[in-house]
């Protein structure tokens, strides 16, 4: 049984990895429409949040319909590590050696998008907004991108809890006599 949570784990880890990147590079090919970029990003997570019901769903249909909560979160969670991993590590290849000018061109649309919003953002604000622009920076540090994993390890970890909690089926102690 621990065998299969973890090749199962591992299959969708990878499975939603590369379909977490390529909704990354979409994303970050978007950057200058700040709108579209958040856009992207919560659809992405949508699908991977679906991912992880089939890969829960499918995980209980191979036990034969049948698994108890820590057999599925583990199976979850091993996933959760995965997908997570490749998207930090791609992540860090696309803002440091793909597209390194990447937060200047998002910074540039902040801009525009504060510009046309005119009266409506006080000057605080405006500053706050770009400060907050200047500090992505930073996540091309190692640090930075340790804590950003573990982070997205916490929240990821949970959702996957709340599906396997969803998801789970337990056996009937007497099967029905018809």
């Amino acid at each position: 049984m621990k065998s299969k949570n973890i090749s199962t784990g591992i299959s969708y880890g990878l499975i939603i990895g590369l379909v977490y990147v390529l909704f990354l590079f979409w994303r970050w090919s978007s950057a200058e429409n700040i709108l579209q970029f958040g856009l992207i990003a919560v659809v992405a997570y949508l699908v991977v949040l679906g991912m992880m019901f089939y890969e829960a769903y499918n995980r209980r249909k191979i036990n034969g319909g049948y698994i108890d909560l820590k057999n599925l979160f583990q199976t979850l969670f091993i996933s959760v590590l995965v997908f997570e991993l490749i998207y930090a590590v791609y992540n860090f290849i696309h803002l440091k050696y793909i597209d390194p000018e990447v937060i200047p061109r998002m910074k540039a649309g902040m801009e525009e998008m504060l510009d046309k919003a005119g009266d409506k953002i006080s000057d605080a604000d405006r500053e706050k907004s770009l400060t907050q622009m200047d500090q992505l920076d930073e996540s091309t540090k190692f640090v930075s991108i340790v804590k950003s994993y573990l982070i997205s390890i916490s929240i990821s970890g949970v959702l996957a809890l709340v599906i396997s909690l969803i998801m789970r089926k337990k056996k009937p102690v007497f099967d029905e006599i018809n």
